[in-house]
């Protein structure tokens, strides 16, 4: 699968200037908000620079918005191998909110 980098990281970007202006929040509020120096920020808007998915995560709790709203779907038409990973050893806890996973069955 090829994935580009720059592209996702642009329209990333233009999601959360978009988010941010309809909002009416300076990019130096958000920056502070989500725990990130303006310029970092500056720089995620513009797609010069990777955003780490706790920084989408907090952007999206300060807009009001779905994660999912500022990350862009797969192209249509190109589909994508579907990952193989091992079946659910376990669930736990639902307070933990996540499952643990395991190569092989317990023998």
């Amino acid at each position: 699968m090829k994935f580009d980098r720059a592209g996702f990281d642009r329209e990333v970007g233009l999601r959360l200037q978009r988010a941010r202006k309809e909002r009416g929040i300076t990019q130096a509020q958000l920056a502070q908000r989500i725990g990130l120096p303006r310029p970092s920020y500056a720089n995620i808007e513009s797609g010069r620079q990777r955003i780490p998915l706790d920084v989408i995560w907090r952007a999206s709790i300060v807009l009001g918005l779905s994660t999912a709203a500022l990350v862009p779907e797969p192209l249509p038409g190109r589909p994508d191998p579907a990952p193989s990973y091992p079946a659910p050893a376990s669930v736990l806890p639902e307070s933990l909110g996540f499952m643990a996973w395991r190569e092989s069955p317990e023998t």
